[in-house]
């Protein structure tokens, strides 16, 4: 039980400076992707109180007894988490950023199977063993936990946190300055990605995705960049062609008041994807593939 909760913890999310935002300069630069949730901005939009509500309906009894052992609500005492990796399979590692009685972790986690404890330039790192699998973690401060099954991963994650080294950010992320509730990016072409991967994915160089609720309605916009002009054309047309038949045959989508958008990406090869509707009919959907998924 103690190391299943110790799994489930990392990979629930960086930094305090940062505010829930996503933080480039904590990012390796051989990171080929990363995920962010901003937690403390799911808990203010209407998407993250159904996701929270319908996960305390579903897992309650399991939050609590997370709380009890660790002294930690999961969905009200953690700011935000970035998931990253160098494109390797296993290979990632999270960034936690909460309200931790580290103290209390750290004994807890002292009595999880084959545990050792190592030292990185002054920073205690935890391993211990689940299921046979090695896991990593070392706290990079009071209230960021860096988290990997890699060790070598979680002491560039360090090296990179101490660094002041200036990072920009993508302006991708920033659009009329709505902050994204999760933010996502890929460099695909650095990923080992499997055999039966998505032709899509695979017609595309680097992809983008910023999940954001702004003026009532909740939005989806991604851009793909492509290796040409002629992949980015195929991606925009099999693109149109998706969109469409998931109007005419899903009748979950009849009647609703849904926005899209594919155009080509300005001044280079690529597409841009924009979807938006109203965050009440976002939500019914949301609710029924759960009722559907109850059967």
């Amino acid at each position: 039980m103690r190391n299943t909760f110790l799994c489930l913890l990392a990979l629930a999310a960086p930094l305090p400076l940062f505010g829930g935002e996503l933080a480039p300069a904590e990012i390796p630069a051989s990171a080929q992707w990363l995920l962010h949730a901003d937690l403390d901005a799911m808990r203010e939009s209407e998407t993250g109180k159904a996701v929270f509500a319908e996960i305390e309906a579903k897992h309650g009894d399991q939050l609590k007894a997370f709380k009890r052992m660790f002294s930690l609500h999961p969905i009200t005492d953690l700011h935000d988490v970035t998931l990253y990796g160098d494109g390797k399979p296993e290979h990632a590692v999270a960034l936690i950023e909460g309200e931790f009685e580290r103290e209390h972790m750290e004994d807890v986690v002292k009595a999880a199977d084959d545990y050792s404890a190592g030292n990185h330039d002054g920073t205690t790192v935890h391993s211990w063993k689940d299921k046979g699998t090695k896991q990593y973690a070392a706290f990079a401060s009071d209230h960021l936990l860096v988290f990997s099954r890699q060790e070598e991963l979680v002491k560039l994650a360090l090296v990179t946190l101490k660094s002041e080294a200036a990072a920009t950010a993508d302006p991708f992320f920033n659009v009329d300055g709505v902050k994204p509730l999760v933010s996502a990016s890929a460099h695909l072409t650095g990923i080992e990605m499997p055999a039966d991967a998505a032709r899509l994915l695979k017609m595309a160089s680097t992809l983008r995705v910023a999940i954001s609720e702004q003026g009532g309605r909740f939005s989806v916009r991604a851009g793909a960049e492509a290796p040409d002009a002629q992949s980015a054309d195929r991606m925009r047309r099999m693109l149109d062609g998706v969109v469409a038949f998931a109007e005419v045959a899903d009748p979950k989508l009849q009647g609703l008041d849904l926005e899209c958008k594919i155009s080509p990406t300005p001044g280079k090869p690529g597409t841009a994807i924009a979807l938006s509707l109203p965050v009440g009919e976002w939500l019914g959907l949301m609710k029924k593939a759960a009722d559907e998924m109850k059967k």
